[in-house]
């Protein structure tokens, strides 16, 4: 798949396909694993045949492909699934050279065929975005931004968190296309709302291949929008889970240069999230859910919090404290510098945004 194809959304026919079904390609690294994949097979009473050798070709339909997958994914250990290439075409098609861009490890390709209900949402487009305000804490009537978070519908009209279609997203391979169209969703509908403050739009920093081509979509999202650059804030998310420092800094310069601002997530969960402070400079900075839990009421975490929060603000960064839910803990933020705050306390995640005056009335 090339890098426009698979960052303009011209792929979302591969990605999202109706069904995966028909025939099912799966190339075993070990005699061992063909014969269990053998075994499974024939108790499924499904067609086998060889397509090549080494190679197992089984025709099934969706039912029979969806138990299959959890049969496999039961059975097999989580090397011989990663070692397994697989790729599942239509029934009446035979395997060819540009199908080579369909083969994935056999663990994704059953995570794909297990996320049926995502693919679902995704393809009729049933994304939805809840926006929850963040404050002054001085002033907490006074909303200076509204984070987007994306939401799903199901076939019913009710909600989907953003949890479990990010973690099926993330193991079936489809984390690219999720995070695109999160990014994307929220900058459309803050633009329907007519949202002047802030808009924090969380992004993944490991979905992101080459800024350039990966993020143009996005860039095209936000001039239809009319939204000002210097009202957008990007929010790098997973930070656990980076492990090409420069490459996220390359990709966030590409965001600055184009006259956005930069936030960063869970400050203070380990000592990587302290790394990328000091190396990515962002504009804000977001302490960790762990940090604000309690911290009025638990001296050893109000220290680490402080010190956290000194060390921000000495490089720069604005300070938010997220997942603020008591008063005692906002009345503990605001007395020791933070300067944003959000949380349940103040509004949910709403849609339309909460707005200041019902804020101020509900304090």
């Amino acid at each position: 798949m090339s890098g426009c194809d698979r960052c303009s959304g011209r792929a979302q026919e591969r990605t999202y396909p109706e069904g995966l079904h028909g025939r099912l390609y799966l190339a075993p690294p070990l005699g061992h694993t063909t014969g269990t994949i053998k075994r499974l097979v024939r108790e499924s009473r499904l067609s086998l045949s060889e397509a090549a050798e080494g190679t197992l070709c089984i025709e099934a339909d969706r039912e029979e492909m969806t138990t299959l997958s959890g049969a496999l994914r039961r059975e097999l250990s989580a090397a011989e699934m990663k070692d397994t290439r697989a790729v599942i075409l239509p029934a009446e098609a035979e395997f060819g050279i540009s199908d080579l861009a369909g083969v994935r490890d056999l663990g994704t390709l059953t995570a794909l065929v297990e996320a049926a209900w995502l693919r679902e949402i995704a393809r009729e487009d049933r994304f939805t975005v809840h926006f929850q305000p963040i404050v002054r804490a001085a002033e907490p009537e006074q909303v200076f931004a509204y984070e987007c978070l994306l939401r799903g519908l199901d076939g019913e009209g009710a909600l989907v968190s953003p949890g479990p279609m990010f973690d099926a997203a993330r193991e079936a391979g489809l984390l690219f296309e999720l995070d695109r169209r999160a990014r994307i969703k929220a900058i459309e509908e803050a633009s329907a709302h007519d949202i002047r403050q802030n808009v924090f739009i969380n992004f993944n920093p490991t979905s992101i291949y080459d800024p350039v081509y990966c993020l143009r979509s996005t860039m095209q999202a936000i001039d239809r929008s009319g939204i000002p650059a210097e009202n957008i804030v990007f929010e790098v998310t997973e930070t656990d889970e980076v492990r090409d420092t420069e490459h996220l800094y390359r990709t966030l310069e590409f965001y600055r240069n184009a006259g956005f601002r930069i936030a960063l997530d869970d400050l203070g969960a380990g000592y990587s999230s302290l790394n990328l402070l000091a190396r990515l400079r962002p504009d804000f900075v977001k302490l960790d859910l762990f940090l604000t839990r309690d911290v009025d009421a638990d001296p050893y975490k109000a220290m680490v919090a402080k010190k956290v929060m000194d060390l921000a603000r000495e490089l720069g960064a604005t300070v938010v404290a997220e997942g603020v839910e008591t008063e005692e803990e906002w009345r503990w933020f605001r007395e020791n510098g933070a300067d944003l705050v959000q949380g349940y306390f103040f509004a949910r995640p709403a849609s339309p945004p909460p707005s200041p005056a019902s804020l101020y009335a509900a304090r």
